[in-house]
């Protein structure tokens, strides 16, 4: 069975801390558990805590609008496993969540309150700059995996489009 550290631990965001740091972060956490289909927080929210997966699946969510007065589509950008954290717009200003977070599958989490969590990083410099350096890495990561899977679908659909004027 899993411990609050082990789970911390394997998180990119904490898993460079030393056993004190990971001590603190871990009397931060506590559990929640939600069911398949839950949303844990909505794209537009105020982003109050930070997230690590524990057990499930999470598919973080963007609202498009392809068609002026349609509705919005629901779109997954990334699905997280056990050990990634999101909710991270909780450590960033304006504190507001920037994507929806669902779960794909039942799920427990660790959410960490980001104001106590802000204010120990202010308390602990070092705590603060290892923690944001994570943080800046994780978002690099994100983006650039958010990028392949747009240029990738984007060069199908000008391939089809490609392949279809041939065609005709």
């Amino acid at each position: 069975m899993s411990t609050i550290t082990d789970t911390l631990s394997a998180c990119t965001l904490f898993g460079n801390l030393d056993a004190a740091r990971l001590d603190l972060v871990a009397g931060l956490c506590r559990g929640r558990s939600f069911k398949r289909g839950d949303l844990v927080f909505a794209e537009g929210d105020e982003a109050g805590e930070l997230y690590v997966l524990s057990t499930g699946s999470v598919a973080l969510e963007m609202s498009l609008q392809p068609v002026p007065d349609r509705p919005a589509i629901p779109t997954a950008v990334n699905v997280l496993t056990p050990g990634d954290c999101f909710g991270w717009s909780a450590l960033v200003e304006p504190y507001t969540y920037s994507l929806s977070s669902r779960c794909m599958a039942s799920s427990s989490v660790l959410a960490i309150k980001s104001d106590i969590l802000r204010g120990k990083m202010d308390a602990d410099p070092a705590l603060g700059h290892k923690v944001m350096t994570m943080l800046a890495t994780l978002a690099r990561r994100r983006l650039e995996e958010t990028r392949l899977r747009l240029v990738s679908g984007l060069g199908i659909a000008l391939l089809q489009g490609e392949l279809e004027v041939n065609r005709g």
